[in-house]
């Protein structure tokens, strides 16, 4: 009976601090975009849901505006285009949010004066710890203040009956993909360099995914550097895939032919090195609306699975915490391959079975809100 009461307890306890939070975080925003004001990160669902790759591009805009990095925040004196380190790069990175023993991470201000971590690749350019992934925050003061960079948290969370987390509106997350270019390339890339050793490395973004909480599924998007058409896939075929897959664009190509690969007119890219990228697509429900499950892949950041049925949606969905064990607990491959050996993605809305025991009972996994970074969180020191 005492154990049944405080789980009870605890269970009230957390459900009414993440009502409680998510309502604090979400009332000032539903911000549509401002084309006098582009460097302002919209939260408008209305244009995500209706308009998403026009939304898509307004939001590129704005995370890659350059940034203030005393503040953290967009520096609205400079231009879109100039070098140095844009909005999203002076969010806070996975690497200062998931600390050893499950550390508290600095608050957002500390954060920022701590200079942030740059997140570059050391090898072949398709292993995860190459991403560059980072919160803003929004998400980031949500997942600091539910403790949810620790896995026992997670867990206990799971224990006490809460079934999902729900990030607040206006929660961004953006992961960043990378390739070793030369000299000449500056102008045509955002780059970065880093010394390591005493040699400097010359790296350029290739890949771009924004995921904004404008619905409960959230809103998808992913871009990338033209190069990875057919430059990048010759020089590293095992991480470029090249692009087997169309890109849809109705913000910068007709109705009627979409897959133009061209950047849009009127967000301010001409010119700049922003206007060497490409929308590859959106994705914001499971299916269309004749219930063929949507796809959305970058040929960069899933070159290791099969494009075709890569499903950023469907894939997030499947990230979940358990009472205990693995952070991963479901795969979101199929052991089922393509013809070149890639392993298949689940596509359309989640297989109730994923969910399930082997007796057909529910497990009681924690919904991490399609928040697969959060599969980084770490064990509390003992």
């Amino acid at each position: 009976m005492k154990k049944s009461s405080m789980i009870l307890a605890y269970l009230l306890v957390s459900m009414l601090a993440l009502v409680a939070n998510a309502n604090e975080l979400q009332s000032p925003h539903n911000q549509p975009w401002n084309s006098q004001k582009p460097w302002l990160i919209p939260q408008d669902t209305n244009t995500a849901l209706n308009q998403p790759d026009h939304y898509a591009w307004q939001l590129f805009v704005a995370l890659n505006w350059p940034a203030n990095t005393d503040k953290c925040k967009a520096d609205k004196n400079s231009q879109l285009g100039e070098p140095g380190s844009t909005v999203w790069e002076v969010w806070q990175s996975r690497e200062e949010t998931f600390l050893d023993g499950a550390a508290r991470p600095l608050s957002w201000k500390k954060g920022c004066l701590a200079g942030g971590f740059d997140t570059l690749p050391t090898g072949d350019y398709t292993v995860f710890a190459d991403e560059s992934i980072r919160f803003n925050r929004i998400a980031y003061r949500y997942i600091r203040q539910h403790k949810l960079y620790s896995l026992d948290e997670q867990e206990r969370l799971a224990r006490s009956g809460i079934t999902d987390l729900k990030f607040p509106l206006g929660s961004v997350t953006a992961k960043a993909h990378w390739v070793r270019i030369d000299e000449i390339d500056k102008p045509r890339y955002h780059w970065k360099e880093v010394t390591r050793d005493g040699v400097t490395h010359l790296y350029g973004m290739s890949g771009f995914h924004i995921v904004s909480k404008d619905s409960p599924t959230w809103f998808w998007a992913t871009f990338e550097h033209i190069d990875n058409e057919r430059r990048w896939p010759q020089i590293y075929p095992e991480a470029f895939s090249g692009w087997l897959t169309p890109s849809v664009d109705h913000a910068a190509c007709s109705e009627t032919s979409p897959s133009c690969n061209e950047y849009p007119r009127g967000y301010g890219l001409s010119g700049t090195k922003w206007e060497n990228y490409r929308l590859r697509g959106t994705q914001t429900q499971w299916t269309n609306n004749r219930g063929v499950p949507t796809t959305l892949a970058n040929s960069q950041l899933e070159s290791f699975m099969d494009l075709e049925t890569s499903s950023c949606i469907t894939c997030h969905a499947l990230a979940v915490k358990g009472e205990q064990g693995p952070s991963k607990p479901i795969s979101f491959l199929l052991e089922q391959t393509n013809i070149h050996g890639k392993k298949l993605g689940y596509v359309g809305p989640p297989q109730t079975e994923l969910f399930l025991d082997g007796n057909g009972e529910t497990i009681p996994y924690l919904g991490l809100d399609y928040v697969w970074a959060l599969r980084k969180a770490k064990r509390e020191q003992q």
